[in-house]
C-alpha cells in the first residue's frame, strides 16, 4: 500500500538474451554472486510498499525461480510468453487487485528508491509514468539502405529506461485493445496508452542500466562495487552498539603496528583474542605451510570454529627491483600473500563470520621500488574477492590503507610528516566497524589520510 492506494509490481524475467551470447538468461547470471533478477527483485521488495509482486519467466525456469525466492512473501511467479507483451498481458491478468502497476526489467538492477517513488507519486496524478534520461549522444534516422535521412532535435529526445508505471484499468484495457487489432510484438507498453492519455516522465539515472550484453555485466560490477564501497564506508563511520563481547578472533601479524591497535580495540571490547606472529603464544611463520596449519589446528582443539580472522602481517622493502635476491622476492611474496591464503584455508570460522584481509592503496598502481610489494597487495584484493564469492556464508571483505604510520613504513621512509600519514588506530577503528556494523562481503575498503 502506498499512499492509500494499492500497487502490484510486474518483474519481466522472460528474456532469453540472445545478444548475451550465453545459454543461460542474462537475468540468471550471477553479479557478485547473487543473480541479476535477485539483485533487481531486493530493490523493490525491500521498500515493502508493493502489495503483490508478480515475476514473470519463461517455463523452463519457473521452479527454480519458485525456490530461489521462497523467503519472500507476497510474490507469484507465472509463465511469460515468447514476446515481451504477451509476457506484460499475462502478468497483469494475473493481477488480483490493484490501483496501479509497475512494470521494471529484471535485468534493471540499480533502480533506485527515489525514480521508484518518483513514479509511485507521479501515477497517481498523471495515470501514466514513463522513466528516462536525457539523451548526451546525437541519435541519427536511417532508411532501409542505411543511409541518413533525418538528424532529430536532441534537445527533444529522450532515452526511456523502466520502470513504468500506469493506472491498471488504463493499461489493461491498452492491451487488449492492442491485441484485437492485431499488435503482438510491442516492446514498451507506453506505445500502447499514447493514443489513449498523456504520458509524463520522470526522471532516470545512467546507472540504471540494462543488462544486454557481457561487457555490460562488467560494467554493472563496477556498479555495484562502488555502491557497496559507498554502503560500507557509510556503516564503518557509524557507531554500532553491537557487541563483541566474548566473540573470538585470530589476528595474524600480531606484532605489527595495525596489528597491535586491533588487538587493544578488540580487547576493549571484551573480545577473545587469539594473538599470532613469531613472537606470540600461537607463533607461525608465515613462510612455512606446515607452520601455519599447525597453528590453526592448534587453536580449533582449544577454541572450536572461531568468529573471525583478521590478516594483518606485512612485510615491506624498498628496493629496485634488480636488486633484490632471489630470496627477499620470496620472503616478500611468502608473507604477504601466501601466508593470508593459508592462514584463510587453515582457519575454522563460524556460519557468518569474518574475514578481514589487509592489504595496502598500493594495490591500485605499482609502486616504483616497491613493486613486489604492490603486486602481492594487488593479488591480495583479487584473492579476497574470488574467495567472497566461493565462501557466501562468510564475511570477507578487503581493507586497503593508505600510507601508515608504522614502524616497518619509518624505516624506509623516515623523513614522511606525521601530518601525511594514518594513524595505525584510525585503521584498526575502521576494521573493528566493520566487526560490529552489518557489513556486505567482497568490498574494498579504502582507508585515506
Amino acid at each position: 500500500m502506498y499512499k492509500n492506494f494499492k500497487i502490484s509490481l510486474l518483474l519481466l524475467l522472460s528474456g532469453k538474451g540472445n545478444r548475451f551470447q550465453s545459454d543461460i538468461p542474462k537475468q540468471f547470471h550471477t553479479l557478485l554472486g547473487k543473480k541479476i533478477y535477485l539483485h533487481t527483485l531486493d530493490a523493490f521488495y525491500e521498500l515493502d510498499i508493493f502489495d503483490e509482486i508478480i515475476l514473470v519467466t519463461s517455463t523452463n525456469w519457473i521452479d527454480q525461480v519458485k525456490k530461489e525466492i521462497f523467503n519472500y512473501k507476497n510474490i507469484k511467479v507465472i509463465q511469460g510468453g515468447k514476446e515481451r507483451q504477451t509476457s506484460a498481458f499475462l502478468g497483469l491478468k494475473a493481477i488480483l487487485d490493484t490501483d496501479f502497476v509497475m512494470f521494471h526489467d529484471a535485468v534493471r538492477p540499480f533502480v533506485t528508491k527515489k525514480i521508484i517513488i518518483d513514479n509511485l507519486d507521479a501515477v497517481i496524478k498523471y495515470r501514466a509514468v514513463n522513466t528516462c534520461i536525457k539523451s548526451t549522444d546525437t541519435l541519427v534516422q536511417i532508411d532501409k539502405k542505411g543511409k541518413i535521412y533525418k538528424i532529430p532535435d536532441r534537445s527533444t529526445l529522450m532515452r526511456g529506461q523502466t520502470p513504468q508505471t500506469f493506472e491498471y484499468k488504463l493499461i489493461l484495457n491498452a492491451h487488449e485493445k492492442a491485441l484485437k487489432n492485431g499488435i503482438f510484438a510491442a516492446t514498451d507498453d507506453c506505445t500502447l496508452v499514447l493514443d489513449q492519455t498523456l504520458i509524463h516522465v520522470v526522471g532516470g539515472a545512467e546507472t540504471n542500466i540494462k543488462i544486454t550484453s557481457p561487457s555490460d555485466l562488467i560494467l554493472a560490477e563496477k556498479i555495484l562495487k562502488s555502491r557497496k564501497q559507498s554502503e560500507e564506508l557509510k556503516n564503518n563511520n557509524i557507531s554500532s552498539n553491537k557487541s563483541l563481547k566474548s566473540k573470538i578472533y585470530a589476528i595474524v601479524g600480531a606484532s605489527g603496528g595495525i596489528g597491535k591497535e586491533i588487538i587493544k580495540l578488540l580487547k576493549k571490547e571484551n573480545a577473545e583474542v587469539i594473538e599470532i606472529s613469531r613472537t606470540s603464544k600461537y607463533k607461525a611463520d608465515l613462510e612455512d605451510f606446515s607452520s601455519i596449519e599447525k597453528v590453526f589446528d592448534k587453536i580449533y582443539k582449544k577454541f572450536g570454529k572461531i568468529d573471525g580472522l583478521i590478516n594483518a602481517a606485512g612485510l615491506f622493502l624498498v628496493k629496485p627491483f634488480k636488486k633484490l635476491s632471489k630470496e627477499e622476492i620470496e620472503k616478500l611474496i611468502k608473507v604477504n600473500l601466501l601466508g593470508l591464503i593459508y592462514s584463510c584455508k587453515e582457519a575454522k570460522i563460524k556460519e557468518n563470520g569474518h574475514i578481514i584481509n589487509i592489504s595496502s592503496s598500493s594495490y591500485k598502481d605499482g609502486r616504483k621500488n616497491y613493486g613486489i610489494y604492490s603486486a602481492a597487495k594487488a593479488a591480495v584484493v583479487n584473492f579476497t574477492q574470488s574467495l567472497s564469492k566461493e565462501t557466501p556464508n562468510l564475511k570477507i571483505n578487503v581493507v586497503a590503507p593508505g600510507r601508515t604510520n608504522t614502524q616497518m613504513r619509518k624505516r624506509f621512509f623516515p623523513s614522511e610528516k606525521d601530518s601525511l600519514l594514518l594513524d595505525p588506530k584510525d585503521v584498526a577503528l575502521k576494521i573493528i566497524n566493520v566487526l560490529k556494523n552489518k557489513s556486505s562481503t567482497d568490498t574494498i575498503i579504502e582507508i585515506k589520510k
